[in-house]
């Protein structure tokens, strides 16, 4: 059995999973079930980093997955972005490396870059 406290609602409620029976107990709605379920099978994360860029208003820009990834990718999916250099002034939302991995999942830009502006 593992306890967790669930984090998908403001609710904060104290979860108990048992693997062996794949029950969820503490739960005050099934999002909670489907989290703990989640959390012992296959534990996902979303990663928040940043890019390094070639614009001097912007030395680094802040960058999200754009959907939550196995957790045991990260590592891999960190070395991505470090290795990506964005060169181009982007709006938020802007695809930086497109399904990172084969993950699905885009690493995409969490500001709007402006010219001449550095915020």
């Amino acid at each position: 059995m593992k306890e967790f406290t669930c984090i998908v609602c403001p609710n904060g409620c104290s979860l108990v999973y048992d693997e062996a029976k794949h029950t969820c107990t503490g739960n005050k709605c099934p999002r909670g079930a489907k989290y703990a379920e989640t959390e012992c099978t296959n534990p996902q994360r979303t990663i928040c980093s940043s890019v390094k860029t070639t614009l001097k208003e912007y030395p680094v820009i802040s960058v999200r997955t754009s959907h939550e990834i196995q957790k045991k990718l990260i590592p891999d999916v960190m070395k991505e972005i470090n290795k990506a250099v964005v060169k181009d002034y982007l709006p938020i939302n802007s695809v930086v490396i497109p399904n990172v991995l084969g993950t699905g999942a885009d690493i995409i830009t969490t500001t709007t870059m402006v010219k001449g502006e550095n915020k």
